[in-house]
């Protein structure tokens, strides 16, 4: 994760989440290549972020900056919850830039955004990074304002660094006549386990002929600390009941070669942001189902027509009841798109390649860059 013996090297420090989720290796490539596209003289030294940085100190205040990669950094216990950083924050002489970050809301309606407020540790480390840097990165619209209503004045939309796959930029969307490879991503929370053994069910019988994926982001049930008891019993009875309708289960956990199978797919249904993510930015079709605010907001800040899994409006925030008819609502909408030819998507190219300008002006911004 970067190159060793960094010493007489100018180089920024980036913070990394990948652990097993694809998503958090996926954020972590796309940022590396953004960064070496605009910055081909900079070497980059990773660390992760959920460890302190006292051992790595010296190298990191002898970089321009700490750049924080993507996922949905920005929850309430950013600091020192989410992010270890270090104990004495006066340590680090660096700025801290966030690349990207979203917000994590649940439900994740904008009744959860008006009610959302960090930590008072979290609050003084944020207004700390936005008076050092010019901009903090947000994946979407709904984080900015999160980041507003609690007093950060400087946040820029960037978009996820997953929306710009780099050899695909340019490139009209890809619509499918028909599908013949649909991959589903269930739903991470338990309590979603019969709406997204609905949506495999519905998609089997809507497709009969079609080769099918159930891909699982953060593994099934391997051995491993984020994996716990609840999660690894769900996942498998969901594994097992899509297997016993023929769909081929794929765990694609931990490397990046487990999704090479992407490629050849023409859709994506289901619920994983950076699964969802991944279609968008190789200019093919795919349908969110959103799980809480990371997916609503994803949607919402490419202009997109996903679906709430959940019901809208609870009074209690972290207290999560599944839409009865997201399912229904999904199918639809699938439906229609390829009846429509997935019209929908025909200018989010254009969205996309635009946005990418936003993501070049906000690097060529970073500390230290001649840009700046």
């Amino acid at each position: 994760m970067g190159r060793s013996g960094l010493k007489g090297f100018v180089v920024y420090t980036l913070l990394t989440g990948a652990k097993i989720n694809m998503g958090d290796y996926l954020i972590t490539e796309r940022c590396r290549q953004l960064l070496r596209a605009h910055l081909p003289n900079e070497e980059q030294l990773v660390l992760p972020h959920w460890k302190p940085l006292s051992d790595h100190l010296e190298q990191v205040n002898a970089s321009k900056a700490v750049i924080i990669m993507g996922g949905p950094g920005f929850q309430p216990g950013f600091y020192p919850r989410v992010y270890k950083l270090h104990t004495d924050m006066n340590a680090i002489k660096v700025p801290i830039v966030p690349l990207g970050l979203g917000w994590k809301g649940v439900p994740g309606d904008w009744e959860t955004l008006n009610r959302y407020r960090f930590t008072p540790e979290s609050k003084r480390v944020l207004e700390r990074i936005s008076a050092e840097t010019r901009y903090l990165g947000c994946r979407d619209y709904m984080t900015v304002e999160a980041l507003k209503r609690n007093g950060i004045n400087n946040p820029l939309m960037t978009g996820c660094p997953v929306w710009y796959r780099l050899d695909a930029l340019g490139k009209p969307f890809e619509r499918p006549r028909q599908l013949s490879r649909i991959v589903v991503t269930p739903a991470q929370r338990p309590v979603y386990q019969r709406q997204s053994k609905s949506l495999l069910q519905q998609i089997h019988q809507a497709f009969p002929k079609a080769e099918k994926y159930c891909s699982f982001n953060r593994g099934i049930t391997q051995e491993h600390p984020l994996l716990g008891t609840a999660e690894k019993k769900n996942n498998q009875q969901i594994a097992d009941y899509a297997a016993s309708l023929g769909y081929q289960v794929k765990d694609t956990s931990g490397d990046l070669k487990h999704i090479d199978f992407y490629d050849s797919c023409d859709v994506h249904v289901g619920y994983r942001v950076h699964s969802h993510l991944y279609f968008i930015s190789s200019r093919k079709p795919s349908i969110l189902l959103h799980e809480d605010g990371r997916g609503r907001g994803a949607s919402e800040a490419l202009n997109l027509l996903g679906v709430d899994a959940f019901v809208p409006g609870r009074r209690f925030v972290k207290k999560l009841q599944p839409a009865p008819d997201a399912v229904d609502r999904t199918l639809s909408l699938l439906q229609a798109e390829l009846e429509n030819g997935f019209n929908r998507f025909a200018g989010l190219h254009l969205v996309l390649d635009e946005q990418y300008k936003v993501m070049t002006h906000f690097i060529d911004t970073l500390p230290g860059n001649n840009g700046a």
